[in-house]
């Protein structure tokens, strides 16, 4: 006896889903029946407008009856197919087009009646026709759902009416209590509905119900998970205040007010009986190594091993030697493991180094601190690997790409975040300018002059090598590091120019960068790779070509490579599309005061999505929640936090779909 399908059953028990099928319905997220029927439609059809052929209006869609009069075929000067059928009712007749689809010419006879679903056109040369959208055999609205190649609507459709009796046993996932407060509706009733009565009140229903489950379990997870960390145990690290103040001194410059308020939280943490669950977000030159240091010898001084986790083998390495001399002056000793160096490292205080940390061959030994530089360049699996196999270590995360405040206190919820944006008082403002091509002559004049004066700066582009792409009227080749190095050194003769990418071997990115950093290079042109890793404060200027290929928190990144000095400084933002979104991204930059703005700026424009780093904050990509509509978070979050505190073991349906969505990936690292 076959086994019953149920809303768990792999899609492949249904009737007509062989491994095509089931591979083109995983593209669309769909490998169960539950999937299925969660695959809402993304808009409805209406093919119950019956029109006649002398009613039809241009670009109107309708419905057409009639007599096919004439069948002919033939092929377009570009090689596509045309398929013409002459169709005739009582009003007048009318040729109905279809584009390369052969098998319609075995399909089309004279004298044959038949409807057809699309709209006229205005196209001359063809007198005007029918475009067909579908050949129809009853009016109807019809569901839409979301396509991918050789995937048929049809099919779809097929699939979901096969196990449409299944809806019966769709329960609510949201507790009533919150469905009866915020007025949603039944989640059984919404489904069937947006298939089988769709129209845009059904879809917009449904929309907004599987919205905000997505957003009501992510807080729930995000609560969880800030429950569960704070059910471990971890040393409590209490420095007294002569302690302390040597540790700060160590630095070697006074702390800024916004350092001393992240710091006072870092070390209230740091007492605490649980671990540290912290992220720090430092804008960009705003010292948050600095508040990192201090953390870490506070806990090297208590006996416990620091680890420090960098992206890159060039940042692991500044950093290395920034943390070296730091532990000198406190007798602390610092260790660094990459690819290319490994120091013996079983008694060092501070252990700093790359993805090499995270190899199971690596002892670490009694970690106390974990501090993650550029967290956004890690993934979750790679964060968790770390606190898997040190759980009672404390946890700091150092970002300079910003989490927007409202999803900071809410998704991102089961992490305590500080916002570090005040820069140290040595440091000058940055000058942005965007310019376009014709204003070139007028900044590489100002460049040349920074040159004279022996000020470096950096020349970014978005390609290593041209991608050979064709040109178009509208789109020209975009510009490339390697191709781009001739004209850099015609327009800049005097200066000394290094080539830097990511393709170079690591000894020769070791190179130019010591060369950069020694002042034996004056221009460093290179693509996003500086993005992190160089602190130069001789570099007072960046010219980023091509500045509306990159996302805005990049920009922000890249730009603050210079800055870092007492000089002031320019950033040069060379604008290729002179569309007014390009242009409006560039100027709110320009104007931005920090990151959070221009993190705020993305979220509104372009979706957190967007936000350079953001898909490996622990977010997954949600299929019906709107990230933008932050008065939707907030309900969500109130929900899920008032189910908390009523307490989840009430809530068995809802305890099981958080596990589900752990061991899916959902779950807020």
């Amino acid at each position: 006896m076959p086994e019953p399908i149920t809303l768990s059953s792999s899609i492949t028990k249904l009737y007509g889903v062989g491994e095509q099928v089931q591979t083109k319905l995983s593209k669309l997220g769909v490998k169960t029946v539950r999937d299925l029927l969660e695959l809402l439609p993304h808009r409805a059809e209406d093919r119950t407008n019956l029109c006649l052929i002398k009613d039809l209006k241009i670009q109107d869609e309708a419905v057409i009856h009639g007599t096919i009069t004439r069948v002919s075929a033939r092929m377009s000067k570009r090689g596509v197919l045309v398929i013409e059928a002459r169709v005739k009712d009582n009003s007048g007749s009318i040729n109905a087009v279809w584009f390369n689809q052969r098998y319609l010419l075995k399909n089309l006879e004279e004298g044959q009646s038949i409807s057809l679903y699309g709209a006229k056109r205005i196209v001359p040369t063809m007198g005007n026709p029918f475009f067909v959208k579908k050949i129809i055999s009853n009016l109807e609205i019809a569901p839409i759902y979301p396509g991918t190649s050789g995937l048929n609507q049809a099919t779809i459709s097929r699939l979901i009416s096969q196990v449409r009796p299944l809806l019966t046993s769709i329960k609510d996932i949201i507790p009533p209590k919150v469905v009866t407060e915020l007025g949603l509706p039944s989640r059984r009733l919404a489904l069937e509905a947006a298939h089988f009565s769709p129209n845009e009140k059904t879809l917009e229903q449904a929309r907004k119900l599987l919205g905000f489950e997505e957003l009501f379990i992510l807080c729930l997870q995000a609560l969880v998970a800030k429950e569960s960390r704070q059910e471990d145990r971890a040393m409590s690290i209490k420095p007294e205040g002569k302690e302390i103040a040597r540790i700060k001194s160590s630095v070697g410059f006074d702390l800024t007010a916004s350092q001393e308020e992240v710091l006072s939280e870092v070390i209230s943490d740091l007492s605490e009986s649980y671990p540290m669950n912290r992220l720090l977000y430092g804008e960009v030159g705003s010292g948050k190594t600095a508040v990192g240091l201090i953390a870490a010898a506070m806990v090297a001084r208590r006996g416990k091993k620091v680890v420090w986790l960098s992206p890159t083998t060039a940042l692991a390495n500044q950093q290395a030697r920034l943390t070296g001399e730091y532990c000198n002056k406190l007798q602390l000793t610092c260790s660094l493991l990459t690819g290319h160096h490994k120091d013996p490292h079983e008694k060092a205080s501070v252990i700093v180094g790359t993805h090499v940390l995270l190899q199971e061959k690596v002892t670490l030994g009694d970690v106390g601190l974990v501090v993650i530089d550029e967290q956004h360049r890690f993934g979750v699996d790679q964060r968790n690997f770390l606190l898997k196999n040190h759980p009672h270590a404390h946890l700091l995360m150092l970002s300079a790409t910003p989490i927007p405040r409202t999803l900071a206190h809410t998704l991102f919820g089961h992490l305590d975040v500080s916002y570090l944006t005040e820069k140290p008082s040595h440091q000058k403002p940055i000058e942005t300018y965007v310019f376009e091509d014709d204003e070139r002559e007028k900044v590489e004049a100002h460049i040349n002059k920074r040159l004279e004066s022996k000020q470096q700066g950096y020349i970014i582009c978005p390609l290593i090598n041209p991608t050979g792409n064709t040109t178009t009227l509208f789109q020209s080749e975009r510009k490339a590091v390697t191709t781009e190095l001739k004209r850099v050194e015609e327009a800049h003769p005097t200066a000394k120019v290094g080539l830097l990418h990511g393709r170079l071997k690591q000894e020769d990115k070791e190179a130019v960068m010591q060369g950069f950093m020694e002042g034996e290079i004056d221009i460093l042109l290179s693509t996003s790779v500086v993005e992190v890793g160089i602190d130069n404060k001789n570099a007072t200027w960046i010219l980023i070509e091509e500045a509306d290929c990159f996302g805005l928190s990049q920009l922000h990144q890249l730009r603050g490579r210079v800055g870092r000095g007492e000089r002031p400084s320019v950033c040069f933002l060379q604008n290729s599309q002179t569309t007014e979104h390009a242009t409006e991204r560039l100027k709110a930059l320009r104007n931005a005061k920090d990151g959070l703005e221009i993190a705020e700026f993305d979220l509104k424009f372009r979706g957190p999505g967007n936000i350079a780093g953001y898909e490996q904050s622990g977010l997954p990509n949600l299929r019906y929640a709107d990230l933008n509509d932050l008065g939707e978070i907030k309900k969500a979050y109130t929900a899920a936090k008032e189910i908390m505190d009523e307490g989840l073991s009430k809530y068995p349906l809802l305890t099981k779909q958080l596990k589900n969505g752990q061991e899916n990936g959902l779950a807020a690292a």
